[in-house]
């Protein structure tokens, strides 16, 4: 958890916010991070910002919001299905 809000303040500069887990997932096959294609593990996490710090800092160049998933993702292979699962635990 404290991973989770280090990294959340890091990519987006939320000073307030809740942070809820929604599960573990996995990830198998070589890429970018994994050159090894052995078996790795992350967490999603879903956080309520309530706020930003005045002044981007760090890793942020600026802060965009969109109505729609944004067609150009970091990560497109995974992310939807991440979001998909998110959705589908909310919705339980």
């Amino acid at each position: 958890m404290e991973t989770a809000k280090r990294e959340l303040y890091e990519e987006t500069g939320a000073t307030e916010f809740e942070i809820t887990p929604v599960c573990i997932y996995s990830v198998t096959g070589k890429n970018r991070v994994n050159e090894t294609g052995e078996e790795s593990f992350g967490a999603l996490y879903f956080a309520d910002i309530k706020q930003f710090e005045k002044e981007l800092h760090s890793e942020i160049e600026k802060i965009e919001f969109f109505e729609e998933v944004p067609a150009d993702l970091t990560y497109p292979l995974i992310q939807p299905l991440l979001m998909q699962e998110f959705m589908r635990r909310s919705k339980a």
